[in-house]
């Protein structure tokens, strides 16, 4: 048996930005970006990750720029989990804090990752439903891996 060993910065091919919106149910927020800022984001499978033990799930949307080529991801930075039988009868569950995807930056609802060798500056911008939009430092990020999709 053989062990291939890769190194994960060479698989970080994108940049990364967390949003900061009044949404915070993901479709609301693309259906407004799709309006606002002529995208047309849709969803796709959604990214299925493992923490703590519990399959977490977090809605991912994806556009590609047909001008420059660029593709974009939209992922919702809170999870959502199935129904897990456990926990069924157990109404604190009801209050539990959903797993977030990139811990360190859990102030940001969203995260917009951007993929491509002609990246032309972002597609959307701060506006009413947007506050913040700040590019993330992906070497900074401990669990960056979560992102290679």
């Amino acid at each position: 048996m053989k062990t291939l060993l890769i190194e994960e910065a060479e698989f970080i091919d994108f940049q990364l930005y967390g949003i900061v919106s009044a949404y915070t149910d993901s479709p609301q927020l693309v259906y407004h970006i799709n309006r606002c800022f002529e995208t047309k984001f849709v969803r796709c499978t959604d990214l299925d990750v493992l923490i703590e033990n519990q399959l977490t799930f977090y809605p991912v949307f994806e556009w590609e720029n047909p001008q420059s080529g660029a593709y974009y991801n939209i992922i919702k930075n809170a999870s959502y989990t199935l129904n897990s039988t456990e926990n069924s009868g157990n109404l604190s569950s009801l209050f539990d804090v959903a797993p977030v995807l990139i811990n360190q930056f859990k102030h940001y609802n969203f995260l917009l990752k951007v993929t491509g060798e002609e990246f032309d500056g972002l597609p959307i911008y701060e506006n009413n439903f947007i506050q913040i939009i700040t590019e993330l430092d992906t070497n900074s990020i401990k669990t960056i891996n979560r992102l290679i999709f």
